[in-house]
């Protein structure tokens, strides 16, 4: 069994230092209370921006990165959080995975959103693609991870189906979660737990409900956050058959 701490929580755009602070503190708090794993939204150490070339970093080896590997360390525990990944002269959206022994995995989003640039959420003009998901290990646990965007494409869910994964992670920073079936059938597509995060609070002009929640492999909630856009870090001790 291992608890697990989904947050939803009011990460500032383009302020990074801001929210890293705030992780840090809510990291702090969710391993005092016995979690073992703390998972953040997508994007939430920048929100999204049109200033990548100052904001995108490098991982592992960026300021964010060590930073929370050093926190990981210091506390035993596994964090994943979602950030703007610079490599090279390529951008992604990419979710990280530190623990204790530092870098796990980092997942890059791969079916990116395409739309009018409200917000700086034309992904498709900013960012790279990943290559989708794949299998990978935490904590002896075999998982996957896609975000957001990727959970609407059938080829997505059908290749993270294929890795036989013991948990899914899916990240989101969107203004409002589908309703609970619609997640509920991407894990019973899959076969396996799901843990879902989502932002709260200003992302430029979008006001966000959050909504973080726990699904088994059959797709029934197990566990849910509130949606009415308040802070809240969401707990559930997940059993792994």
């Amino acid at each position: 069994m291992i608890k697990v701490a989904l947050v939803q929580f009011d990460s500032v755009p383009e302020q990074t230092d801001h929210n890293l602070d705030q992780m840090e503190r809510i990291v702090q708090t969710a391993i005092g209370n016995g979690a073992r794993w703390v998972m953040f939204h997508e994007g939430c150490l920048t929100d999204y921006t049109p200033q990548l070339d100052k904001l995108a970093e490098p991982v592992p080896d960026g300021p964010s990165c060590r930073r929370m590997m050093l926190l990981a360390a210091k506390a035993n525990a596994y964090v994943s959080f979602g950030m703007s990944e610079l490599d090279g002269t390529k951008r992604y959206i990419t979710q990280v995975f530190v623990g204790p022994a530092g870098l796990v995995y980092k997942y890059r989003k791969s079916w990116l959103w395409r739309d009018d640039d409200k917000g700086y959420r034309n992904e498709w003009e900013r960012y790279d693609t990943g290559t989708g998901p794949e299998r990978f290990e935490i904590d002896g646990i075999t998982a996957t991870c896609f975000i957001c965007a990727d959970g609407v494409a059938p080829r997505c869910l059908e290749r993270a189906r294929l890795e036989r994964p013991e948990v899914v992670f899916y990240p989101n920073n969107r203004e409002r979660l589908p309703d609970f079936p619609v997640f509920g059938a991407y894990a019973r597509q899959i076969g396996a737990p799901m843990l879902v995060t989502n932002r709260v609070g200003m992302s430029w002009d979008y006001d966000c409900q959050g909504g973080c929640a726990v699904f088994d492999a059959d797709g029934k909630v197990l566990a849910k956050a509130n949606r009415n856009g308040d802070e809240e870090v969401l707990y559930y001790t997940l059993t792994i058959h």
